[in-house]
């Protein structure tokens, strides 16, 4: 289905293609420098989530260390094992696979928005696609997270059996999946109207 749309709409449209362009390269780049940090499996950097306890510690400027409640920390190791060399590569490179898999879906249906076409089977695709996408890239970045945590905590000291490494599943991004899976739900719905209203013309 074809939709007029404004010059001003069309500019928004247009305006959030290249701010998904420039997201997508942010996230390459990013991404990108954190695997060089990982590669050489030396001083690799893991952050680790933990049950929330307090700990004294100091704070350039003060003069006596200061009580906080931790819950995480970034701790560096040397020479991970394989399975959690994989998993801190993977905690890094799955999430960053999945900004940009959903920034380039939201550029291609911004562009057809922008051409006019509103219910079609492809955006349904891409907008479906979108949700798939934070949905996997979550489930799978948080997976890989805590089993390198507990491969990084497993290589600092044999006690690492005795921690424990909470699994961190933000409800945020089952929420947004779930608003967005609406949002393809509300897609396939006007394209199949759209096919009927075409049948009986």
């Amino acid at each position: 289905m074809k939709a007029p749309f404004g010059t001003a709409t069309r500019s928004d449209l247009w305006l959030a293609v290249a701010l998904a362009a420039a997201v997508i390269v942010g996230t390459a780049i990013g991404a990108v420098r954190r695997v060089l940090q990982i590669l050489p499996n030396q001083d690799v950097p893991v952050e680790v989530y933990f049950e929330s306890q307090q700990q004294a510690i100091a704070i350039a400027g003060l003069a006596e260390p200061v009580r906080v409640d931790l819950d995480h920390a970034t701790i560096r190791v040397s020479d991970l094992a394989p399975a959690s060399y994989v998993s801190a590569i993977a905690a890094v490179v799955v999430p960053a696979v999945a900004v940009i898999g959903v920034m380039v879906c939201i550029s291609w249906l911004c562009r057809n928005l922008a051409g006019g076409v509103f219910f079609s089977r492809t955006n349904t695709r891409l907008v479906t696609t979108t949700s798939l996408l934070i949905v996997g890239g979550w489930l799978v970045s948080s997976l890989a997270r805590t089993m390198a945590s507990n491969g990084a905590l497993a290589t600092v000291t044999p006690e690492a059996a005795d921690v424990s490494v909470s699994m961190q599943f933000s409800p945020m991004y089952l929420f947004i999946a779930i608003v967005v899976g609406s949002l393809a739900a509300a897609f396939h719905a006007g394209e199949r109207m759209q096919r009927d209203a075409e049948g009986l013309v």
